[in-house]
Formats: structure tokens, C-alpha cells, sequence
């Protein structure tokens, strides 16, 4: 674990490799953590790649002291390829982590090669509304953690689905989650990126669940069409949470895409 300070924060991040392979930057959604990365950092390492991941402001290790916006995460970002002396990276995002990498990639285009855009969008207007904050008690939980699934998953992986539902509730209850995520939440009323997908000029990869009920695929497939040369793979049967749901079909697919660099 390493820690950096910034104005406001307390980023922590891991880099992986050397620096002078090519490396890719990972960065995951709303209330997640760098922990979601292990295995995929684990592969892409076995590509000769090294690997950058970080618990976003708010979020696992990482600490914030007040508000901040969406720039102010893409900054940290940044900051941390400063510090480590990275000047060129790819950039995987997930979720609210998409919206930070297409803030970087817009802001600053001359230090991202490679771009991952995973279950996101260009702007928050495009976050399907849930039934409000996060409720440990009864089923509360249970019925808003179902929707970032596909029809069907839960059914067919009951362990998996308990286990995730069991982490979040403990969170909840330890007292900090609900205040942390209301603060990610609203940094990512900021974003908005919409006009100036055209300013990408990283070559872009799009994955999306066909059935994801938080974002919709409509959004993945508008990125699609405003980036420049961006491709977009569709993952069947899928929902929002492809790293539980779907993780060897996003696995291969992100491994296809930077070997072909």
C-alpha cells in the first residue's frame, strides 16, 4: 500500500511492474474498491504489462476530507502517474470509473494510448435511479443489489450474491459507507463529457452487459459512436457487474485489445 496526499485526500494505490513496459491504470466504480482488480492485475501482468490501481477518494483505503468533483478524481489520477514517473498509460474504467477515465483521456489526451470504457456512460444524467441510500436492514439490500445483475444470476450464484450483499450490509453498519458513497455520488453529478467525446483520441474499446438495468447499453453504445474509431463489445446475458458476473468474458476481451497495441 502506498499513499499519496493531495489537497483534500488521501489517495492509496499499488503499481505493479516496471516502468518502463506498458502499463494500464484501472480504476473502479461507485463505493468500490482497488481489492475488485486483484485477479485481473494477475493477468495482464502475465501480458508483460504492469498494472496501476487505486481506491478512488472516498473509497476503500483512501480518504477525502470534504467534497470534491469528478476533475478532482481525475486529477488524483494524474498525480499519481506524476509521483511514480508514468508518462503514458492505458486507462480501464468501470462504472464511475469510466467517468473519470473519459475526463482524463478528454483533459489530458497526450498521456492515455488505450481506453476501456466498462457498464458506464458520459454523463450521470444517464445512471438509472435506485431506491435512494443504502439500507442494511430487511431486504432493502438485497432487492437494490439484484438490479446490477442480469435476470436470473442470482438464482444460478446464490453464494457469490450473499457474500456481496453480507460485505456491503457490514460496511454500512460500521458507520462510513453511506456518508463516502453520498459523496462519490455527488462528484458524479459533475460529470458531463458528452460535447467533447470527439476530443478522444485514444484508441477506445466499449464493453457493456446487454442487460444492465443501471446503466443502459444505449449509453455504451452512444460512446461508441462519438469517440473516434471506438469499438464496442457487447456481453450477453449481462448485467452491470461484469467483473462478478461475467469476469473470464471481460478478462479475454481486455486482453485482446491491449495486445493489439
Amino acid at each position: 500500500m502506498t499513499l499519496l496526499q493531495r489537497p483534500g485526500a488521501t489517495i492509496n494505490y499499488e503499481f505493479i511492474g516496471e516502468k518502463n513496459t506498458p502499463v494500464v491504470t484501472l480504476v473502479n466504480g461507485h463505493t468500490r474498491s482497488s481489492s475488485d482488480f486483484r485477479m485481473m492485475a494477475r493477468i495482464l501482468a502475465g501480458d508483460g504489462i504492469a498494472v496501476l490501481s487505486l481506491d478512488n477518494r472516498a473509497a476503500g483505503k483512501s480518504e477525502a476530507e470534504g467534497s470534491f468533483t469528478i476533475k478532482d478524481m481525475c486529477a488524483d489520477v494524474v498525480a499519481i502517474w506524476d509521483e511514480i514517473g508514468i508518462q503514458k498509460s492505458s486507462l480501464l474504467g468501470i462504472s464511475m470509473g469510466g467517468f473519470i477515465s473519459l475526463g482524463i483521456a478528454i483533459t489530458f489526451p497526450a498521456r492515455v494510448n488505450n481506453l476501456i470504457l466498462v457498464s458506464t456512460a458520459p454523463e450521470a444524467r444517464y445512471i438509472n435511479p435506485t431506491s435512494g441510500g443504502w439500507i442494511s436492514e430487511g431486504n432493502e439490500l438485497d432487492k437494490r443489489m439484484r438490479t446490477y445483475f442480469a435476470p436470473g444470476f442470482v438464482e444460478r450464484n446464490p453464494v457469490l450474491f450473499n457474500t456481496m450483499v453480507s460485505q456491503i450490509r457490514q460496511a454500512i453498519d460500521s458507520g462510513q459507507f453511506t456518508k463516502r458513497s453520498d459523496m462519490q455520488r455527488e462528484a458524479l453529478r459533475g460529470a458531463e463529457w458528452t460535447s467533447q467525446l470527439g476530443k478522444i483520441s485514444a484508441r477506445t474499446l466499449i464493453i457493456h452487459g446487454q442487460q444492465d438495468l443501471v446503466i443502459d447499453l444505449a449509453a455504451g453504445e452512444l460512446l461508441s459512436q462519438e469517440i473516434p474509431g471506438a469499438k464496442i463489445e457487447v456481453i450477453a446475458n449481462a448485467g452491470h457487474l461484469l467483473l462478478a458476473e461475467a469476469p473470464k468474458e471481460l478478462y479475454r476481451l481486455v486482453q485482446e485489445f491491449l495486445r493489439e497495441r
